[in-house]
């Protein structure tokens, strides 16, 4: 089990959900991931695979199984593939400020084409 999440939203450190995170917070490092990001008109952002840049923050956890049960009920996500998903949790490679590139939990949007509708597009890659 990895011990790090990739978060680019309302958990990184300025958002209103890191509070939620904190008590499992071991170090938080500056990092990218290879995507596409968009600001839902919900108040937080999603992000799904794609050829641009995310910017966020990659949290390396303590109590990781705990850690993830509790960012797993704030991101909807019930398990894999499962159809109630607003996220998907998975695995992919981030880049640290410092520049190494490690794995990482990510919580990507499951809904593609609604994103596409109902998001509007970061060119910058980030959320703020």
């Amino acid at each position: 089990m990895l011990n790090r999440v990739f978060v680019y939203g309302t958990l990184k450190v300025d958002g209103c959900n890191h509070g939620i995170v904190q008590p499992f917070v071991k170090s938080i490092c500056a990092a990218t991931m290879r995507g596409i990001i968009y600001d839902l008109p919900v108040g937080y952002p999603a992000a799904i695979d794609g050829d641009g840049q995310v910017i966020g923050q990659v949290i390396e956890l303590n109590d990781v199984e705990a850690a993830l049960a509790v960012l797993d009920r704030l991101e909807d996500y019930y398990g894999p593939e499962c159809d109630d998903n607003l996220y998907d949790r998975v695995i992919r490679r981030v880049i640290l400020l410092t520049g190494e590139e490690v794995s990482a939990y990510v919580y990507l949007w499951r809904r593609q084409r609604e994103l596409m509708q109902i998001g509007k597009l970061l060119s910058t890659g980030e959320w703020k």
